[in-house]
């Protein structure tokens, strides 16, 4: 198929393959394996499942719901807010189904909030800071006591859910890694 918006690709197709266990994984389709196949982006495929108002939402999407700022397209590559997608999948699915790559930069990510006893600020008018953010927006902060036990700072710019509250915190449960030889 080719990369356009007149893919052929239905939201009943893609539906199917998130049913289906991809042989090559022994998992169930993820959307950029179906996006892969159908030969569109994976934003592409979000786009035909939107449209649709009849899909099934991943554990990442569902939880997603909850993020507490709204980023748009400039800040998307901001290591923090990557950080933070991943622990919001992490805490909706338990690490299943994520990688181990994935889940050890997450742990780093938990170690780092917590030995330096920061939070993660969201701003647009934050300046880029070279290890945090490229664009912008994003800053590590000192904790304060206004802050609980979030791993956000919460300000202006900040939309937290009663489920936000349970689900912005640095989790119990740390992510299992398993050690791969060097």
């Amino acid at each position: 198929m080719a990369n356009t918006k007149d893919s052929a690709i239905t939201a009943a197709e893609i539906e199917a393959y998130k049913r289906k266990i991809n042989p090559k994984t022994g998992k169930k389709y993820t959307q950029n394996e179906i996006a892969a196949i159908a030969g569109v982006s994976r934003q592409r495929i979000s786009q035909i499942k939107l449209a649709s108002g009849n899909y099934s939402k991943t554990p990442r999407e569902r939880v997603l719901e909850h993020y507490p700022w709204k980023t748009g397209a400039k800040f998307q590559p901001a290591s923090p807010n990557r950080r933070l997608r991943d622990h919001a999948e992490y805490m909706a699915t338990g690490g299943a189904g994520m990688s181990d790559d994935k889940l050890a930069r997450l742990l780093g990510f938990y170690r780092f909030l917590e030995e330096g006893d920061l939070v993660i600020e969201f701003d647009p008018g934050i300046p880029p800071a070279e290890g945090v953010s490229s664009t912008g927006g994003f800053a590590y902060r000192s904790r304060k006591p206004s802050d609980g036990n979030l791993m956000i700072r919460v300000n202006e710019h900040t939309e937290l859910t009663p489920e936000g509250v349970d689900l912005w915190v640095i989790p119990d449960k740390k992510p299992q890694v398993r050690r791969v030889a060097e």
